[in-house]
């Protein structure tokens, strides 16, 4: 944060939920109103609730929680105030030699990634956007294929067993409470045939953003914990424990395979049973949904009555 959006900060903070108008700030300060606005527009982007009134002038309503960094540290996790996406950081370092389950935390992602390339909503103070890279020693790509639904399922028992939400599984990826999504994932494999360099876990959780935070598009397809419990998440000690939770799970994986997830995956699933429609690039496929195997495949019985594995898609 520059020396003036430092003061305009201690401004509205000496007067939390009060309008104080630009001019008044601008003739404190000795800048420009343009100044002041360019100041507010930045510190909205670290999360900060300041709101605009016409005529009136600008109210910080609420400062965001920030991740403690010195918690993160002591736990060995990176901290990065803003990048493109943690996903990234994650490689560069993987490649780097960062060694398995270094974990790369962002308050905020510029360009954040999910499934198919599609963007990924990723603002400050506001939500749990991380990575972590994994390098199995005992685990081919194709044993590997199912970390994704790994990492699901250990969300969601998380997420439901703590919050006492209904967190449930949409294949391959998606975690949603009441049919809006509150969580992606977003694995990334180096390698070869036969051969795993290292993978990216990359999560992107909605923690505390609150309706007036969604765009009117994002808030029908979308949640947040606090939208759904009423209450504020701290979010430092949900990410150590998330944490936690995964590199036991992982562990376990590497030893055991899916085997051991499965059946959490099943319980929490919305997608078995159902009638879907599968697409990828160049293909898409309809069916029930019938099972999903020991192999992490979703079984799909197609018009034909023939039943049909698929590793990868999009469901709908």
């Amino acid at each position: 944060m520059n020396h003036n959006g430092s003061r305009v900060l201690e401004i509205l903070k000496a007067n939390l939920g009060k309008t104080i108008s630009g001019e008044t700030i601008s003739s404190v300060l000795e800048i420009s109103r343009s100044a002041v606005w360019k100041q507010v527009k930045a510190l909205r982007e670290k999360g900060y609730r300041i709101s605009a009134r016409s005529r009136s002038g600008y109210c910080l309503e609420e400062e965001p929680e920030l991740l403690d960094q010195n918690a993160l540290a002591e736990m060995a996790i990176i901290y990065r105030e803003s990048v493109e996406s943690t996903n990234l950081v994650a490689h560069r370092l993987a490649e780097e030699g960062a060694p398995g389950f270094t974990t790369i935390i962002a308050e905020r992602q510029l360009s954040g990634r999910g499934r198919l390339g599609r963007s990924w909503f990723s603002p400050a103070g506001s939500g749990l956007w991380f990575s972590v890279i994994f390098r199995p020693t005992a685990l081919t790509p194709a044993a590997a294929r199912p970390v994704t639904l790994v990492t699901a399922a250990v969300l969601a028992d998380y997420l439901s067993g703590t919050f006492k939400l209904p967190v449930q599984i949409k294949w391959p990826n998606d975690l949603q409470v009441g049919g809006k999504k509150i969580a992606g994932i977003l694995t990334e494999v180096k390698g070869d045939l036969d051969r795993i360099d290292y993978l990216i876990i990359g999560i992107g959780l909605n923690v505390n953003q609150k309706t007036e935070d969604l765009s009117t598009e994002i808030a029908t397809v979308a949640t947040s914990l606090a939208m759904e419990t009423g209450i504020k998440i701290k979010r430092t000690e949900l990410l150590i424990n998330l944490r936690h939770a995964l590199i036991r799970a992982y562990k376990l994986f590497e030893e055991e395979g899916f085997t051991s997830f499965r059946q959490i995956w099943i319980k929490n699933n919305i997608t078995l049973g159902q009638q879907v429609n599968i697409s990828w690039p160049g293909g898409s496929l309809t069916g029930l949904a019938t099972e999903l195997t020991n192999d992490g495949q979703l079984a799909i019985k197609d018009d034909y009555g023939q039943i049909r594995l698929v590793s990868y898609g999009e469901v709908s």
